[in-house]
């Protein structure tokens, strides 16, 4: 997963607008429905709602595990569900389409999934039920502040706001909101670890991708030195590599497109086999 810390506002040239749909973003928005829909017609929401929602007592004492990853596809009502599939839609696909499906996918449930276990904890003895891709949702909203800091949005249609500031505005207000003593049938609890887990999820992957960055730096530095001038296939091959490595030395990892990460494996794998670097 490769996030973008230098928004395309810098250079002027953000991405068009789109309102095609990827795969994943597509995925989730009608499971999403066709539950609620099936809700609505049962005439059993409440049977629904503790047996498929989020219940922390009933998780921590019965060990209804399920419940983590369930109540992600369950919502109280038309307007829960429509901000949630339509910020679901408006922020996820461009960053489904940036990382891929499978990535993005994983990036979601791990928010969700983190979402709720952090609101059982916090509620161990809690009986109501929690329901709502808003964890997962805000993650992504985490996400994409970090991956385009400098898009305009525009609050209620009509006030422009960098992104970067929007997402801050809504971590602020979560976590004032959890502290306050207040009830409130919004589980703020979980919208704030959603933000929480999708920021620590950032954190670890870039600090992965600097790793991994170096060990390449390592691996191939000193390749010139050690290719055979006889070699077509190889020398061809170091030629590639440090092109890639000059693409990630001015720009960073998060330049690179996946078939460059692969290729960088590959040429690794190839030249150097199970031998330690130098």
């Amino acid at each position: 997963m490769r996030y973008q810390y230098t928004s395309p506002g810098f250079r002027q040239r953000f991405s068009p607008p789109t309102f095609t749909i990827p795969k994943g973003v597509k995925f989730l928005v009608i499971i999403n429905i066709i539950v609620f829909i099936l809700a609505e017609l049962s005439g059993q929401k409440s049977i629904l709602f503790t047996s498929f929602g989020l219940v922390p007592s009933e998780v921590w004492t019965n060990y209804k595990v399920w419940q983590l990853f369930t109540y992600l596809f369950i919502h109280g009502g038309f307007i829960h569900i429509f901000f949630n599939m339509f910020v679901l839609w408006m922020f996820g696909k461009d960053l489904e389409m940036q990382w891929g499906k499978n990535q993005f996918l994983f990036f979601y449930f791990t928010c969700g999934i983190g979402a709720g276990l952090i609101t059982v904890l916090f509620g161990i003895y809690s009986i109501v039920p929690i329901v709502g891709a808003s964890g997962a949702v805000y993650g992504l909203l985490v996400a994409y502040g970090f991956t385009y800091p400098n898009r305009m949005v525009y609050l209620y249609g009509l006030f422009p706001l960098k992104v970067k500031y929007m997402v801050l505005g809504l971590g602020v207000i979560a976590f004032i909101a959890f502290l306050s003593a207040n009830q409130s049938n919004v589980s703020h609890i979980t919208h704030l670890s959603g933000m929480v887990i999708g920021l620590l999820f950032i954190y670890f992957n870039v600090n992965w991708k600097n790793l991994k960055m170096g060990y390449y730096k390592l691996r191939l530095k000193n390749l010139k030195q050690k290719l055979p001038t006889n070699n077509g296939k190889e020398i061809l091959m170091k030629k590639r590599v440090d092109e890639i490595l000059d693409k990630l030395n001015e720009s960073g990892w998060e330049s690179l497109t996946d078939q460059e990460e692969k290729y960088l494996t590959q040429a690794s794998k190839e030249l150097f086999g199970d031998r330690p670097p130098n």
